[in-house]
């Protein structure tokens, strides 16, 4: 008698112990009927599982993720007081690189993803701009920041000639005008802070683990 190969069709002899055309096993129990599942499973259970090593990300240590953080943002405010061009971008750019540096010293088994590094870099980016504003405090006086602040506004008022606008510009010359736009422009430095951050802590995790895989 002849039974069909579970896996190719072809008809196969009983007793046979594999198909002469795609080598199955031909594997039969009791009244004859062929263990197909058996032999499937065993081909199934033979796969390695592909998701298997697909390991879930480790979660960010805060404790040491703001003690590095805070590292970088020292050391990025300092380098942005420093009377160099551009070195504000750079600094900030520093932060987010720097936290991510240092997180990976204190935790060793530690591999930031980009996606980490940017929220290092968030952080990074926020103490930095803590720290910028003491520095600024302590090594320039507050009435020569706001003296600054107002010809700039002297400035603005000048190149414009619209009614209304001057108006505006009228006010801001007040001392409550002068303290909104003081409060405004810290609101936007802290946003570039941490967008910029942000991406130094993106760009320092993606470097430093293709710099693990070479």
């Amino acid at each position: 008698m002849e039974h069909p190969c579970y896996r190719c069709k072809t008809e196969v002899e009983d007793g046979v112990a594999f198909c002469p055309q795609c080598s199955a096993p031909q594997i039969r129990v009791g009244g004859g009927a062929t263990t197909e599942g058996i032999a499937v499973s065993e081909a199934t259970l033979s796969e390695p599982s592909s998701t298997s090593s697909l390991l879930p990300a480790a979660p960010i240590h805060w404790p040491q993720a703001f003690s590095s953080a805070a590292r970088a943002g020292v050391i990025a405010a300092m380098l942005m007081i420093i009377p160099l061009g551009a070195s504000v971008g750079l600094g900030m750019l520093a932060a987010g690189f720097l936290s991510v540096l240092f997180y990976r010293r204190r935790v060793p088994n530690a591999n930031p993803a980009p996606g980490m590094g940017a929220r290092l870099g968030a952080v990074s980016g926020a103490l930095g701009f803590v720290f910028f504003g003491l520095l600024t405090a302590l090594f320039r006086a507050g009435s020569e920041f706001r003296s600054a602040l107002g010809q700039a506004v002297e400035q603005a008022a000048a190149r414009n000639s619209d009614p209304q606008a001057q108006q505006v510009f009228q006010y801001l010359k007040t001392p409550q005008g002068l303290d909104l736009v003081l409060i405004m422009g810290l609101i936007m430095m802290l946003i570039v802070f941490l967008m910029v951050s942000s991406l130094g802590g993106a760009i320092g995790a993606a470097m430093l683990r293709r710099k693990d895989r070479l």
